[in-house]
């Protein structure tokens, strides 16, 4: 097998430098991938809770308990509850 052509580009490509990495470039690319995500999408269309935090608003008995019942998906664990993923 001839394998030269890979001589040849590390030749041609020899004198060049790679670009520098922008950080700004990059975070901003990373943010518009991570906000054109299905997840954040549907975040997006979701109706915002009244509570911060749906625990506290149960264990406070607070006026959207309900709400934070469903929010929570019957686990005590926040990220858990975020999956979805109760047994």
């Amino acid at each position: 097998m001839d394998l030269s052509f890979f001589r040849r580009a590390e030749q041609r490509f020899a004198s060049r430098t790679p670009a520098g990495l922008d950080f700004g470039i990059l975070v901003a690319t990373l943010r518009a991938q991570r906000e054109a995500a299905p997840a954040a999408l549907a975040a997006a269309a979701a109706p915002a809770a009244r509570f911060a935090d749906p625990l506290a608003e149960i264990l406070l008995a607070g006026p959207a308990w309900r709400e934070a019942v469903a929010a929570q998906r019957g686990c005590f664990n926040p990220e858990v509850a975020r999956q979805g993923a109760v047994n």
